[in-house]
This record gives structure tokens, C-alpha cells and sequence, in this order.
């Protein structure tokens, strides 16, 4: 790898191999297609002999940042390479020259489909299993011979599977139009069944199969999913609400699990119910629909963790660029702390966040940079982000689940 930056004398090298001949015209003619965007002051090789290269300048005045990228950018593919900018600290911006193109191969829907099927009947058997269990039909959970009994019930377990899947599906479906309409390549929803697990599911993931294209399309994309799932979920938790009851526990009950209260959702109860809960002794007792949207704001406020590639760190990335990597540093830190200091404390819920931490330190530690990294965010956005940190604010729980003893 080339560590020197070129200057305007850069062609003056006697004796060139056939590679670096190859290398120079490529140069170039990569240079002239930046002649009328932005002043050269040097340029370098990143990866020996053509796989990328990078020019380093000043934009000339009046540029707009968005409209010189895609101008390269277009450029740029009409010879065989991807194009990125970034800005440097100087002021100065930096073209980078990546040999190759991203192609849209089509993905294998059949994957899709095949896991989204299992996600449904995973949910629908975790739905079921919670009506059989509230009705006093199963009565030793740890009976192996009741792991099957659900499978025979699957019907009991659809309002929660519909509330659920709905939410999710409102959630990937918005990343999935606002991607599209971006032209990012993605694939559809991936859903993860786990019916071990308390809601029979592990959400979906989406595959970016490029680098974003800009921080705008990052920070929409990234927001459009929560947003989306927000405007389902709502709404269900109020009736799952209204078809739920206000009472102490039964006196037959030893041991229940306490859902994890947030600002938004202790005020939906307030809204319903008319007082604070839990309180007096009395809790809400979740219909099945009301769980499952609950649920849904729980997936939606872990979605908004500004930390690596969840949709939260989407957005503070659009928002702070690399500070966001810092942010995001802290967050985990804070995540381990807090996790910590629960089970310390005898609350179980305390495992959820250091779960999370882990999970976020080994697989999704910091954002990768979109291709147009210069770009600013305009006013309306940066408006929308620090609404949607009030919206985060509302929906964090914590003490998301935890299982209390009542006698």
C-alpha cells in the first residue's frame, strides 16, 4: 500500500512497470472526471495495482456536497467503480475510487418465506402456551410432555401472534419501502424464530447488501422503522388495555412476571384505567393482545439504542458522524453498569441489559460509514432526530421483565 500523497507532478516516475502504466491512465482518467467538482491537491494509491485509489481536494465554492457526490458517483461506475466522500478535519474532502459495482442480484424469497412461517407458528405456540397456562390447563410447565400440549392449541395463541407480527412486520416493512425508494439494494424481512424465548421471537434483520448511500438515506431508512412500527403498536396497546383487568394477584399465584413500566406506557394505563399501576396492591393482568403490544414497544425501544447498526445508532450516526462511535461506546458501558448494578440489586431483569451489552461489544460495536459521508443533515431531520430521542426517552424501561415472588 502507497502511504505517499501525489502532488500536480505526480506523472514525472521514470520507468514504470506495466501495472503502474495501467494505474496512472486510470488515474487519470478518474481526475478529469473530478475536474469541475472539486480543486486536486493530491491523490494515492490504497490497494495496489487499480482496486481503489483516493483524491484528496477542496470542493470548489458553491458545491453542493450531495449533488457533487452523485455527480462522481455516476461518473465514477461508468468505469468499473464505486465512489465514497468523506470529509476530512482540515476541511478538505477526500473521493474515494473502489474498483467494482454493487450487483442487484434478486435474493431467495423462498428463505423469507420459509422463516417467516416458522416466526408465525413460534409466536402462535408461545401465545398458546400463555392462554393454556393462565387457564390452569397446564399446571407443571417443566413436564415435558406439556412442551407438546400448545402445538394442539395453536388457535388460542392468534390474538397474540396477530398483535405481535403485526407490529414487527410494520416495523421491517417501513425499512424495507423507505430502502427501496432510496434504491438501496436490501433484501425483505428475515425473521428469526426462537420459540424458547419469551415472545417466541427474535424480531427479523434485513440485509444491506452495500454501504448506505448517504447519511440522509441512513437516517430515514433507520427512523422509518420505528416509526412505523410505533403506529401499530400503539394503538394495540390501548386495546389490548381495554381488554385486560385491574386486580390483585390471585391468591393462588406464588410467582408472576412483572413487564417492564416506561413513561409512554404507564401513561396508555393512566389513560385506560384512570390510575397509576402497579399500585394498591393492583397491577394490570395483560390480555394476551396487550402483552404482545407491549412487547412491541420493548422491541422498538432496544431497536432505538444508539449503538452500532440498531436503528438508534443509524440515526446518531446520520446525527454525529464518528462521534457517534463514541456515543455508542458509552451506551455499552452504561448497558454493563446498570445490568450490573439490577442483579445486584436481586432484580433478574438486570440480565436483559448485560445480554444486550454483550451482544452489542462483540457483534455490533460501531457504525460503518455511509458512502456519501460529507453530506449534513438539513434542519427538519436533525428536528425529527431530537424528537425521536424523546420518543426514546418515552419508551425506555428499566427493568424490562422481571420475575417477583409474591409469597
Amino acid at each position: 500500500m502507497s502511504m505517499r500523497w501525489n502532488g500536480n507532478d505526480a506523472n514525472n516516475v521514470p520507468e514504470l512497470e506495466p501495472s503502474a502504466t495501467n494505474s496512472l491512465v486510470l488515474i487519470a482518467q478518474l481526475r478529469q472526471q473530478l475536474h469541475d467538482v472539486m480543486e486536486i491537491t493530491g491523490y494515492i494509491v490504497l490497494e495496489h495495482p487499480d482496486e481503489a485509489f483516493a483524491f484528496r481536494g477542496r470542493l470548489y465554492a458553491g458545491t453542493d456536497v450531495d449533488v457533487a457526490f452523485e455527480r462522481i458517483s455516476q461518473r465514477f461506475a461508468r468505469y468499473g467503480y464505486t465512489a465514497s466522500l468523506r470529509r476530512l478535519p482540515s476541511g478538505d474532502f477526500e473521493v474515494h475510487a473502489i474498483k467494482g459495482l454493487v450487483e442487484r442480484r434478486p435474493g431467495r424469497v423462498w428463505i423469507n418465506a420459509v422463516l417467516l412461517l416458522l416466526t408465525l407458528v413460534s409466536v402462535l405456540y408461545i401465545g398458546a402456551a400463555s392462554v393454556l397456562q393462565e387457564s390452569g390447563a397446564i399446571t407443571n410447565p417443566n413436564d415435558p410432555q406439556v412442551l407438546f400440549l400448545p402445538l394442539a392449541h395453536l388457535q388460542l395463541g392468534i390474538p397474540f401472534a396477530a398483535t405481535l407480527m403485526s407490529i414487527l412486520l410494520a416495523h421491517e416493512l417501513s425499512h424495507y419501502f423507505v430502502a427501496r425508494r432510496y434504491g438501496s439494494p436490501v433484501s425483505l424481512p428475515y425473521f428469526i424464530p426462537m420459540p424458547l424465548s419469551i415472545i417466541g421471537t427474535m424480531g427479523a434483520v434485513i440485509v444491506q447488501r452495500a454501504p448506505m448511500r448517504s447519511r440522509k438515506a441512513l437516517f430515514d431508512i433507520g427512523i422509518a422503522g420505528p416509526l412505523g412500527g410505533l403506529v401499530i403498536a400503539i394503538p394495540l396497546v390501548i386495546v389490548g388495555l381495554t381488554l385486560s383487568t385491574v386486580q390483585p394477584p390471585p391468591p393462588n399465584v406464588d410467582t408472576v412476571l412483572q413487564e417492564g413500566n416506561s413513561l409512554l406506557y404507564a401513561g396508555l394505563k393512566y389513560l385506560v384505567f384512570g390510575k397509576m399501576l402497579p399500585g394498591n396492591g393492583e397491577d394490570v393482568w395483560l390480555h394476551p393482545v396487550a402483552f404482545a403490544a407491549w412487547s412491541g414497544l420493548l422491541v422498538t425501544m432496544i431497536n432505538l439504542i444508539p449503538v452500532g447498526q440498531l436503528d438508534g445508532g443509524h440515526i446518531s450516526y446520520a446525527l454525529l458522524g464518528n462521534r457517534a462511535h463514541k456515543l455508542g461506546q458509552v451506551v455499552i458501558v452504561g448497558m454493563f453498569a446498570w445490568g450490573g448494578w439490577l442483579l445486584m440489586s436481586g432484580n433478574n431483569a438486570g440480565g436483559f441489559w448485560l445480554t444486550w451489552a454483550v451482544l452489542n461489544l462483540m457483534l455490533n460495536p460501531r457504525h460503518p460509514p455511509p458512502l456519501n459521508d460529507a453530506g449534513r443533515l438539513d434542519r427538519t431531520r436533525i428536528v425529527v432526530g431530537i424528537i425521536m430521542l424523546g420518543i426514546f426517552i418515552l419508551l425506555f424501561m428499566p427493568s424490562p421483565l422481571q420475575q417477583i415472588t409474591l409469597r
